[in-house]
C-alpha cells in the first residue's frame, strides 16, 4: 500500500456506499484505502481497517469528551483524543509524546488536522447529501499521517459524533 503522503494533490473521498448501511470507505479514484463500519445498529463504537491495521474507536461512556483508539484484540488504548466542551478542538495523544490537534468548524462542515498547532496536515470538507461524504485534502507530506493513517478516519468519526450529538442536521 502507498503511504498517504503519496496522495498529495490527489482527490481522496470518504463516502458511504449505501444509505442503508453505516459503512464508509476512504477512496482515491477506484482504489479503496480504508474502511470504517459500525458493527451494531445503535453503537458508537467503530471498527476501522486501513492498510494492515485494524482498530476500534469508541467513547468510554456516553457523556465522555474522550475517544479511545485501540488495536483490535487488545484491551489498552494506543492513543486517546480529548475534546473541549464545545467539541471545536480535539487533542490526540499519540505514542512517544506526539500530539495532533484537530479543529472542527462550528457548522460541522470542515475539520483540520494540525501537528504542533502550526503544521496543517489534512483538511476534511463535509458535503451535503443523503449519504455522508467528505472530501479529504492532504496539505503536506508528514510522517505522522504515514505512520498513523487512521487519524483521517478518526476526524471523520468525531465529526459524525458531533453532528449526532448537536441535533443540527444538514
Amino acid at each position: 500500500m502507498k503511504k498517504l503522503s503519496d496522495y498529495l494533490g490527489k482527490s481522496l473521498i470518504i463516502q458511504q456506499p449505501s444509505i442503508w448501511k453505516r459503512f464508509y470507505e476512504l477512496r482515491s479514484d477506484n482504489e479503496v484505502l480504508g474502511e470504517m463500519k459500525y458493527p451494531k445498529l445503535l453503537s458508537e463504537m467503530v471498527e476501522c481497517v486501513i492498510g494492515d491495521e485494524k482498530l476500534t474507536f469508541r467513547r468510554p461512556h456516553i457523556f465522555s469528551n474522550e475517544i479511545e483508539i485501540r488495536k483490535q484484540g487488545f484491551e489498552l488504548p494506543i492513543a486517546k483524543m480529548d475534546s473541549n466542551f464545545f467539541a471545536t478542538k480535539g487533542i490526540l495523544d499519540l505514542p512517544r509524546g506526539k500530539k495532533v490537534i484537530m479543529n472542527f468548524g462550528l457548522l460541522i462542515n470542515q475539520a483540520k488536522i494540525f501537528y504542533n498547532e502550526k503544521d496543517l496536515l489534512v483538511t476534511l470538507h463535509n458535503k451535503i447529501s443523503l449519504k455522508e461524504k467528505s472530501n479529504v485534502i492532504i496539505e503536506k507530506r508528514s510522517e505522522i499521517i504515514d505512520d498513523h493513517p487512521w487519524i483521517i478516519m478518526l476526524a471523520f468519526y468525531f465529526a459524525q459524533l458531533k453532528r449526532r450529538n448537536s441535533g443540527i442536521t444538514y
